[in-house]
């Protein structure tokens, strides 16, 4: 080992010594700047960290250039040899600088007299950081001694700059996960709403005057039989939606039960008990025969209801004094409550009991908004304090930095900037530059907009979730409730498609009265599975169905899950006598509906020719699909980042679905998270899919960029992206077609959104 080689290997221990030692991320890079200068003897040595929000490199220290120019000087990701260093993740080392095409010349910091350039990439557990440079006035190149040093350098810099952006966010930061989540991203101080007596607190008091106490109990319940039939009109009037009218109708069930009224009445009778002690006796005595019964979802129901009878019993208050947008925490999320609350208040919901009605997840979807259920918090702590919702991640920010809801906030201002942009074009038609019409459609649930103009803004309904509905009553629905609702849909949708999905529970989706308990519910029994098994659940929802298709004449059904054929020509068969029993019945003639399958299971892709005689039309269920493909559960926080879109499994398996629908003649629709994406929805058009069926919230932003992308362009990415071997590169293929196209910026966002979030929580 040669003099300088030593020299380089000493000068190497001393720095990183002495860089780690210093106390804030500002001054390590100064010291490390100044100290690789001196111990390389270049003239120069600057440190550029990515600002991921922006795509840019920002100089953050520098011994060599201006000073002035620390903080303010920016590269572009892909501009400048600094752009080459970070595009390759390699080093660079130039003999000559300017002579390269890439070089950037930038007046003003300092550096004309520069010609040999040296650049490394600074990475951290494969994440690229920034870049780290020497120049020298003298026309050479660095030699390998140099390199291998500048190199561990970058490793240093690397873990103290993720280092350091952790304990920014760490400081009095605190992180709680729940057990579920909906929407997006909300930011706002939390305010705690609490009954001014719970549940669980009332006591069992006994009365000497039990008639006063039939007396408030009758004049509680006409008073909130008054309220329920008031918030219900509500509900079906506003923008709050379908799914907190059916929480209030089932709250009605319980006021027009006899039997709960006879067992209140028994009780403060016979056992002289105060109202309030009664109704909690009763409710508990019904909670534990649900449980018996595994029935989570109606322990959690009686507890709200019973929680909202003694409220009125003690008489309560009740009221929202709200200035600003808040975070509502509360134990339990009433639809009483939801029906009380100022909605333009409530930027997001934070439910923390550990009972946690499946009902409360959906009238946060339905409502749009943000909400992370089952959060294990101390509600006496949080009132007040700043906190970041995030429903995508099921995950609670509490006191995060002002850096951290700086950024934040930033975000979703970008995001509301954009979501205006998209707006002012939403009615307008999905057409690509070079003329060719794409089917855009709406996945729904219940009514996910209330909008009038909800028709005008789609192509139709490409997947209606019928199970939604069916989670929102305390029995099977009858024929007749069914078909009411059926023809509402229609209705409101009537010169469209409405492709309606059959009863699709198990996995994480399950009935108050069809509990289900299996130790691998996502290959168990579910979806086609369960209606088959349950031959009158599929008999009553057929039968609905095709007579309000006697109606209407727009609908459209698919059937979801299946993995046999056997599967699909027992429904068939059914779905052929029940048509002919309703023509029957009606002595009217009428054309069937449309009957589809759902392609979810891997076993099914390769059998399409054997599916395509029963069937009018495929619609992949991409969510499903590649999480069966993959092997991942999405939800699960350990492998979820497998989970990849554009894997190239992925893009081939959907690739030879289209390709082979079109062969068989057959319609293929796609519908699922990845139709929604702007990438996704980018991949989908080029590999030949033209009916794409998202949720509302992403359809104008699609439609926007439909419009703004040719067709035949991004069919002449798909043989390229087929080829490929791996996610990332196809990924960038379409992201590179996007910036091109003027939508880099909506891409940006996306990005810097799921890069900031998942900084927020890599070391949760």
């Amino acid at each position: 080992m040669d003099e300088r080689q030593n020299q380089i290997l000493f000068a190497l221990r001393e720095i990183t010594e002495e860089v780690s030692a210093q106390s804030s991320l500002e001054k390590a890079v100064e010291v490390l700047v100044s100290r690789i200068r001196k111990a390389i003897g270049s003239d120069c040595c600057s440190l550029y960290i990515c600002d991921n929000l922006r795509e840019k490199y920002r100089l953050v220290a520098t011994d060599g250039l201006s000073k002035n120019a620390v903080g303010k000087v920016t590269l572009n990701f892909k501009e400048g040899l600094v752009g080459v260093v970070g595009s390759s993740r390699k080093l660079l080392d130039l003999a000559d600088a300017p002579s390269h095409p890439n070089f950037k010349y930038m007046p003003d910091i300092g550096e004309d007299a520069y010609h040999s350039f040296l650049g490394v990439p600074v990475m951290n557990q494969g994440q690229l950081l920034g870049v780290l440079v020497i120049q020298s006035k003298e026309q050479r190149q660095f030699g390998f001694a140099e390199e291998s040093f500048m190199v561990t350098l970058s490793a240093q810099i690397g873990s103290i700059i993720a280092r350091s952006k952790s304990e920014k966010r760490e400081s009095n930061v605190t992180r709680y996960r729940g057990t579920s989540g909906t929407g997006d991203l909300a930011v706002a101080h939390a305010f705690v709403w609490r009954p001014d007596i719970s549940f669980d607190e009332v006591k069992i008091l006994h009365t000497e005057e039990p008639v006063l106490q039939q007396e408030l109990f009758q004049q509680a319940i006409f008073q909130l039989q008054i309220e329920m039939d008031r918030a219900a009109l509500n509900m079906r009037e506003s923008d709050h939606g379908n799914a907190a009218f059916g929480y209030i109708s089932s709250y009605g069930k319980l006021l027009d039960d006899e039997n709960f009224m006879s067992e209140v009445d028994e009780q403060i009778c016979s056992q002289g008990l105060h109202a309030t002690s009664a109704v909690k006796q009763v409710i508990e005595g019904r909670m534990n025969a649900a449980k018996l019964h595994g029935d989570d979802d109606l322990c959690a129901d009686l507890k709200d209801f019973g929680q909202v009878l003694i409220s009125r019993l003690i008489h309560a208050s009740r009221g929202f004094d709200l200035n600003d947008k808040v975070i509502l925490v509360t134990e339990s999320l009433p639809a009483v409550l939801v029906a009380e609350m100022p909605r333009e208040k409530i930027a997001g919901f934070v439910v923390s009991g550990s009972l946690i009605s499946s009902h409360a997840a959906i009238l946060a979807r339905d409502l749009n908004i943000p909400a992370v259920m089952g959060v294990n918090l101390d509600l006496n702590s949080v009132d007040g304090h700043m906190m970041i919702v995030d429903g995508k991640r099921s995950e609670v920010l509490i006191d995060p930095p002002q850096s951290v809801v700086d950024e934040f906030l930033e975000l979703q201002n970008q995001t509301q900037e954009q979501s205006n942009m998209f707006e002012a074009e939403r009615k307008i038609d999905a057409e690509t530059l070079d003329g060719k019409r794409i089917t855009v459609q709406l996945n729904a649930g219940l009514n996910s907009s209330d909008d009038a103009d909800i028709s005008e803004e789609t192509d139709g309904i490409g997947l209606y979730r019928s199970e939604i509905a069916f989670m929102l009553t305390k029995t099977f629905p009858p024929e007749d409730l069914q078909y009411a609702w059926y023809c509402a849909l229609l209705e409101k949708f009537k010169n469209d498609p409405v492709c309606i999905r059959t009863l699709d529970i198990g996995s994480d989706k399950c009935l108050p009265y069809l509990p289900i308990n299996e130790i691998n519910p996502a290959l168990g029994w579910r979806g086609i599975r369960i209606s088959l098994d349950e031959p009158h659940i599929l008999h009553t929802q057929l039968r609905a169905l095709v007579r309000a298709q006697a109606k209407y004449k727009n609908l459209e059904i698919m059937i979801p899950m299946v993995s046999s054929l056997d599967e699909v020509e027992k429904v068939k068969n059914e779905f052929a006598a029940v048509c002919a029993e309703v023509q029957s019945e009606l002595k009217v003639e009428f054309t069937p509906p449309r009957f589809g399958m759902m392609i979810e299971v891997p076993s099914v892709v390769y059998m399409l020719d054997e599916y395509a005689p029963l069937v009018d039309f495929f619609s992949v269920g991409s969510n499903d699909l590649i999480q069966y493909l993959l092997a991942v559960d999405r939800s699960n926080p350990k492998v979820g980042r497998f989970y990849d879109f554009f894997h190239p499994s992925v893009v081939r398996c959907l690739k030879y679905l289209v390709d082979k629908s079109r062969d068989l003649d057959k319609p293929l629709s796609i519908c699922g998270e990845l139709a929604g994406m702007p990438l996704g929805a980018m991949m989908l058009l080029s590999l030949g899919y033209d009916r794409l069926s998202m949720n509302y919230s992403e359809i104008a932003k699609v439609k926007f960029i439909i419009r703004r992308v040719s067709a035949k362009e991004l069919a002449s990415l798909c043989d390229k992206a087929i080829k490929m071997s791996h996610a990332d590169e196809i990924h960038a293929l379409y992201e590179n077609y996007a910036k091109e196209h003027g939508l880099g910026e909506i891409i940006a966002l996306d990005k810097a959104k799921d890069e900031a979030l998942s900084a927020e929580y890599s070391n949760n």
